[in-house]
């Protein structure tokens, strides 16, 4: 149960601390006072998308808190994931600043927005604007055809994803032997397409490194040969036999110069050597265009493989040891191959048994949900009316194509009038019969709903006078086994609750505050009869006194 909702800079709310109790909590006022504004704080509070223009004017940020007490099994063994200690008590807090920034946190820890929204989607279930949207989708229906008895359908369910994984894991082991049919065969073209590029290509080691090598050499021949004919030209010029002669000659006047004598002769052994080498080397040397246009077309072949099969030659031969070996699995694992599609076959069939299966079950569910939303329809006055949840044909087996939900798919068809033709609910139905059908659907799940906060903005739009009423009594029904929250500006409605709380704007210093109070027994008195006159008007009294009357005695009639 939601106890306490502490709103800090929302909107137009500067500082509201509201208490709520069991049963029925109204929230009335004038249109404008902010009532809707507490119930978006909540939704903040609980997980809900936030925004910048929800924080209050000249304000850095808005902070919201709620303080749940005694949460269910569910919530506890959530928040035990969460390793998240909790006992009597919950508190949510939420912060959102104007950089957009939230800060959550559940029992002083701090956890994410995804984490805060789990939680908040197990405390609270919402009735409002937003929700009959959703309903109107048909991808939702069936979602909340399984919501209604979850136990019934979740074996089959657990059973069918068991299936399904398993079909799943088999399909990942197919693909990778190269899959099964065309798929298996454009694998082994595939293959065998990789093979012959890279081995006709006749890869050598550091082959990219010599190519880059020869190209910068042959680029640069004019420039190489240039360099190396001058220096040939400056060593064949060298008047080094003269200083050898001449030393030679002087160590036979002092012996001291004969080592130096040894040493220019080894020299020039030495350069003549060289240049013999220079001379050889330019004999040699030769070039061509067409030579450097065929390096440079090997060089982007050798670039084309390693861009393909790897960053290097040594990847790239690593490669092709790699699907040498999956082509002669793919080649050679026939066997294998049957004996998987033999099993996902198999699979296939049990996946259509359950889906089978869950279809019945879900056959006999929405007849039990098509008698009780037409009673809770006609109990709203809406007596003519016609209500079914159409299933579409399932599929043949071999046509399937299996999830986890099954294979149904259905649409809540609605007709308003005797003898009209039932149309898709989203074609036909009207804004005030849209608040009533989802009045009563919200009756019908509350008997599955493990939520414990219902919450209702403006369900009685488009309703007034008898049906008003009926549309209070059910809520009042529901108040007895869960907590409600409603806003509402029906007398019928308002009578019925047990906890008022009157919300009004004030100026104060030039700015704009929503407040709130608790109205006692004498003050809902002069509401209810403002709403049917003036506060003062004996006329509008006496009709107030009648509806409270009525509404405890039907309240009375609930505990008995």
């Amino acid at each position: 149960m939601l106890k306490t909702l502490v709103i800090k800079n929302y909107a137009i709310i500067e500082n509201t601390i509201l208490n709520f109790n069991h049963g029925f909590n109204v929230i009335i006022g004038e249109t404008g006072a902010g009532k809707s504004i507490i119930l978006k704080a909540l939704n903040f509070v609980l997980g809900g998308k936030p925004s910048k223009d929800s924080i209050r004017n000249d304000c850095e940020q808005t902070t919201v808190k709620a303080i749940f007490e005694s949460p269910s099994k569910a919530v506890r063994e959530k928040l035990n994931d969460f390793q998240i200690e909790v006992e009597n008590e919950l508190i949510l807090s939420r912060s959102f600043n104007i950089e957009g920034k939230s800060f959550c946190s559940i029992n002083g820890e701090v956890v994410t927005v995804l984490m805060l929204k789990q939680i908040g989607d197990m405390l609270a279930s919402f009735f409002g604007q937003n929700e009959s949207i959703e309903i109107l989708n048909n991808k939702y229906h069936l979602k909340l055809l399984d919501e209604y008895k979850p136990e019934t359908l979740k074996e089959t369910k657990n059973q069918l994803k068991a299936y399904l994984t398993e079909y799943n894991d088999l399909s990942k082991q197919i693909e990778k032997i190269g899959g099964y049919g065309e798929d298996r065969e454009r694998t082994l073209d595939l293959l065998s397409y990789q093979i012959n590029e890279i081995e006709s290509a006749n890869i050598e080691d550091n082959e990219d490194e010599l190519l880059d090598e020869k190209i910068k050499v042959l680029s640069n021949f004019e420039k190489l040969y240039g360099l190396l004919q001058q220096s040939h030209d400056i060593l064949n010029n060298t008047e080094l036999n003269c200083v050898v002669s001449n030393l030679h000659n002087a160590s036979l006047i002092d012996g001291k110069f004969n080592d130096l004598a040894n040493r220019i002769n080894c020299c020039s052994i030495e350069i003549d050597d060289i240049n013999a080498s220079l001379k050889e080397y330019m004999s040699n040397m030769t070039f061509s265009e067409n030579e450097i246009d065929i390096l440079n077309e090997r060089k982007e072949q050798l670039k084309t493989l390693k861009k393909k099969y790897g960053n290097t030659l040594i990847d790239v031969k690593n490669y092709l040891q790699k699907i040498k070996f999956e082509y002669d699995d793919v080649l050679n694992s026939q066997d294998i191959l049957n004996n998987l599609v033999l099993k996902q076959n198999n699979l296939k069939h049990l996946m259509y048994l359950s889906c089978k299966e869950l279809h019945d079950n879900r056959v006999k569910i929405a007849e039990e949900i098509e008698i009780k939303v037409k009673k809770e329809l006609s109990f709203l006055g809406m007596k003519n009316t016609d209500f079914s949840i159409q299933f579409k044909t399932l599929p043949k087996e071999e046509e399937s194509n299996f999830s986890y939900e099954g294979l149904d798919s259905i649409e809540f068809l609605f007709s308003a009038n005797a003898g009209e033709k039932q149309k898709s609910l989203s074609k036909v139905i009207s804004g005030g019969e849209m608040s009533r059908f989802m009045l009563a659907i919200k009756n019908v799940f509350a008997e599955s709903n493990e939520v414990k906060l219902l919450i209702f903005d403006e369900v009685d739009n488009g309703v007034s006078g008898e049906i008003g009423y009926k549309v209070g009594q059910k809520i009042a029904k529901l108040a007895k086994k869960y907590q409600i929250i409603c806003i509402t500006h029906l007398a019928q409605v308002t009578a019925l609750a047990d906890n008022f709380i009157y919300i009004q704007k004030i100026i104060k210093e030039g700015k704009t505050n929503s407040v709130a109070e608790y109205l006692n027994d004498e003050q809902i008195l002069e509401y209810l009869a403002s709403l049917f006159a003036t506060k003062s008007s004996q006329i509008g009294l006496l009709h107030a006194k009648e509806l409270v009357t009525m509404a405890n005695d039907y309240k009375q009639s609930l505990n008995n």
